[in-house]
């Protein structure tokens, strides 16, 4: 796996330096950029190469977490944002995931935990820390059915292996399709659905009645 390009968003001067050293200590990854709030964050996107992924709490000072994932999916939607936050209630789950995160890890999680769920977001998959994920599910089966979305038999059938856990690659072997067609189809089903994120597609597809 190629190493990742990781900046971080958090407050905390403490934990920021501790998340820093965490990730700068594994060989798959570097984090060489820390920011105390979301301001600075926009600022050095404009003027440094991207990253490849942006770890953000949500209760920062000035623009929030969640406001900030709908900024950087307007002007960097080429990064994947995974939310690492205290908040573990039900309404801030779902308002970050329907913002575009790729993934919601608690920092009651190990270094491992977040490590690994990192990675999974790099490769294309998602991160939810259990609870999260017992939360997601619990608010997408009560939630009423909705319409169809207009998608096409190829990209359902993406859908459902993205319900299953499955990665790209994974679905690409599991299709006998290309990497490259997997992400098409990706692509056409984050725009039908009108979402920016892996779990934010599946959430959808669940309340909407397309997969079970």
């Amino acid at each position: 796996m190629t190493a990742m390009n990781i900046w971080v968003v958090e407050d905390d001067a403490g934990y920021r330096r501790t998340l820093q050293r965490m990730l700068n200590r594994d060989e798959r990854m570097t984090c060489g950029e820390v920011f105390s709030a979301c301001g600075p964050l926009f600022d050095a996107l404009g003027t440094r190469p991207h990253p490849d992924l942006v770890l953000m709490d949500l209760g920062l000072p000035g623009m929030g977490g969640v406001e900030g994932i709908r900024k950087l999916a307007e002007v960097a939607p080429d990064v994947a944002v995974v939310v690492l936050t205290v908040f573990s209630v039900k309404e801030k789950v779902i308002e970050a995931l329907d913002a575009g995160a790729a993934g919601y890890l608690l920092k009651s999680s190990t270094p491992r935990e977040i490590i690994r769920g990192l990675k999974e977001v790099f490769e294309g998959g998602a991160a939810l820390s259990p609870n999260v994920a017992k939360t997601v599910l619990m608010e997408v089966r009560k939630s009423p059915p909705e319409e169809q979305f207009g998608l096409s038999g190829r990209e359902l059938s993406v859908l459902k292996l993205l319900a299953d856990g499955l990665l790209a690659k994974q679905i690409a072997g599991e299709l006998e399709i290309s990497y490259f067609t997997v992400n098409f189809h990706l692509k056409n089903l984050y725009r039908k659905l009108h979402v920016q994120s892996q779990p934010a597609a599946v959430a959808k597809a669940l309340r909407s009645g397309l997969i079970d």
